[in-house]
């Protein structure tokens, strides 16, 4: 299509608008300029083809619009709900490389949340990710890569429960770190822009509560000073505390951080982060079916050859070092190359439980299935197992109840495709863990998968 090719990402209560028509002229680049509107009616519905609108995102009102980015610092005006999709043009370039740094992000939280950084190292490496990664030169910049990158990964992580899952809980730390290091006038500027308006205690209910809210504050350590709310006069205990129907913070109930009292959740302002969580993971969840239903019809019929293939490619994209191309030496370009003698100990200290279970069976049995080869062999080949080391090794492997003649015919083949050399000479990448838990081979030793899915099975 030529850099004149756009999307337009539009539309009302999150649906996503494609422009299309006739080209405008000049070396055969096409500006699409004929458009289908969309509309919102809560939980759309498909129109039919002369209705002229299709569906995409499903979403709450949006309450953000009225308010002006521009009063704004950059990271109250980046923290959004997405309840409706951005009125932005954007190359299909631009919506593939805002998605893949989207995904670095979430990539990024998921394996800090993994490793037990504590809060406030969360908060720090989510803050050096967006810098990174969803950073802008403008304040604009910023908002208008933001909200693009996440409408475009609703349409990659609708598409099965597991991607769905994985989706929700990454955007859902990632705004809750966004939103507690705003400053409390911020947070409640947020909270009232988006209809989450929080009812406060009068005087005279915190005074007949008070010591029932400080046992509850001594029981779980919340933050607040219990002394201090003890001591407090009933007009600045008042501000300490809101209330909200007990089921809007489920998470803050399961931990006991809040007293309950008549169907009401008495909560102290600095939790106040659950509330905006659960609100945005409930409404997540629910436009995420409505895509996922939506983007099957879209995909086959409308964007069959342009966004579909960048969507479809989003949640597999394997975001790790990049070993393929070799350098001085025969280095890979994560700055090293692994060998047979190295597997024992990375095995042992260094592999994934997924793949220290596929090298345990394959060295205990001397086999793995059809899926379990190709998940440990990818991941060979990502650390930096060169194709005649791999050779080497399976072959090794296999010895006790494989004849050489027999490999050679049957599984040597498989092992240089893998490596781009054989077919259609594809350079495959390792499995991300969502391909892994998604697509393990089934039960049974050598099948793959995920360990935490298949054995629990």
């Amino acid at each position: 299509e030529g850099d004149a090719s756009r999307r337009s990402l539009r539309g009302s209560a999150g649906a996503l608008r494609c422009s299309e028509g006739k080209g405008t002229g000049g070396g055969g680049g096409a500006r699409w300029t004929r458009r289908r509107s969309f509309a919102s009616k809560g939980i759309m519905e498909v129109a039919s083809k002369s209705g002229g609108f299709t569906p995409i995102f499903s979403g709450g009102k949006d309450r953000q619009k009225g308010s002006s980015a521009s009063k704004l610092t950059r990271g109250a005006a980046v923290l959004s709900l997405y309840s409706q999709a951005p009125d932005h043009e954007a190359a299909l370039e631009e919506l593939e490389s805002f998605a893949l740094d989207r995904l670095k992000v979430l990539r990024g939280i998921e394996r800090a949340r993994l490793s037990n950084k504590n809060e406030q190292e969360l908060r720090q490496r989510v803050k050096e990710l967006t810098d990174k990664h969803l950073n802008g030169l403008t304040k604009e910049d910023a908002v208008r890569k933001d909200q693009i990158s996440h409408f475009v990964l609703r349409l990659a992580y609708c598409q099965s429960e597991d991607l769905r899952r994985w989706f929700v809980d990454q955007e859902s730390e990632l705004l809750r770190c966004r939103f507690q290091v705003l400053l409390t006038a911020e947070q409640q500027a947020f909270l009232s822009r988006n209809g989450m308006a929080i009812q406060t205690l009068d005087e005279r209910e915190f005074a007949s509560l008070r010591d029932k809210l400080v046992a509850s504050i001594q029981c779980y350590n919340s933050g607040v000073d219990a002394n201090r709310i003890r001591k407090a006069t009933p007009q600045e205990g008042a501000k300490t505390f809101f209330k909200v129907p007990f089921e809007k913070v489920t998470e803050l109930v399961r931990s006991r951080r809040v007293f309950l009292h008549r169907g009401q959740a008495y909560v102290p302002y600095n939790q106040v982060a659950p509330l905006v969580v659960g609100q945005f993971k409930q409404q997540l969840q629910k436009g995420l079916l409505v895509t996922a239903k939506s983007w099957v019809h879209i995909a086959e019929h409308e964007e069959s050859s342009r966004l579909a293939p960048i969507v479809q490619s989003l949640s597999r994209q394997y975001l790790g070092p990049d070993y393929s191309e070799t350098g001085a030496g025969g280095k890979g370009a994560g700055g090293s190359v692994a060998t047979i003698s190295d597997l024992p100990a990375l095995a042992k200290n260094h592999f994934p439980l997924c793949m220290r279970q596929a090298y345990n069976e394959l060295k205990d049995n001397h086999h793995l299935k059809h899926f379990g080869r190709m998940q440990f062999g990818l991941f060979l080949k990502g650390i930096g197992l060169p194709l005649e080391e791999a050779l080497v090794f399976w072959k090794q492997a296999f010895s006790r109840k494989i004849p050489g003649d027999k490999f050679e015919k049957q599984y040597a083949y498989n092992i240089r495709h893998n490596y781009g050399k054989e077919g259609k000479r594809a350079d495959y990448t390792p499995y991300t863990c969502m391909k892994v838990i998604g697509s393990g081979g089934g039960s049974g030793e050598g099948s793959g998968g995920g360990p935490y899915k298949t054995f629990s099975e």
